[in-house]
């Protein structure tokens, strides 16, 4: 175990970085390499390595902005799920549809006679 310390720690942080961009927002899923490194433990040349490595791996999808020291990330690789990130998804996924509902409300041509909205228009 002595021997595969390094391994394993980064492992961990590699997961600890995963698991703090997936709780995010999609929409907003810009972070700080401060924020990143105050997770994770890393100083920031760790930070933006830990970075280089999981977009290498292709755990995450974005991009790095060296001006203002943030992440900006697209894509998260699914993995297994406990049951409170399930219902925090759900619950993610419920506000999404609130959003797409009042937006195709907004739209005239989306509505029918009696306030029914049509998807597929």
């Amino acid at each position: 175990l002595v021997s595969h310390a390094s391994k394993l720690r980064e492992k961990i942080t590699v997961m600890c970085l995963m698991s703090l961009l997936f709780s995010l927002p999609a929409d907003s899923r810009c972070v700080s390499l401060s924020v990143i490194a105050e997770r994770t433990k890393l100083d920031t040349a760790g930070v933006e390595r830990l970075l280089m490595k999981a977009l290498s791996a292709k755990l995450i999808e974005g991009s790095i902005d060296g001006v203002t020291s943030a992440v900006t990330v697209t894509w998260v690789q699914p993995r297994a799920l406990t049951l409170s990130q399930v219902r925090a998804l759900r619950n993610r996924l419920d506000a999404w549809i609130g959003k797409l509902e009042h937006t195709l409300m907004s739209i005239p041509e989306a509505r029918v006679p009696g306030g029914d909205v049509l998807l597929g228009v």
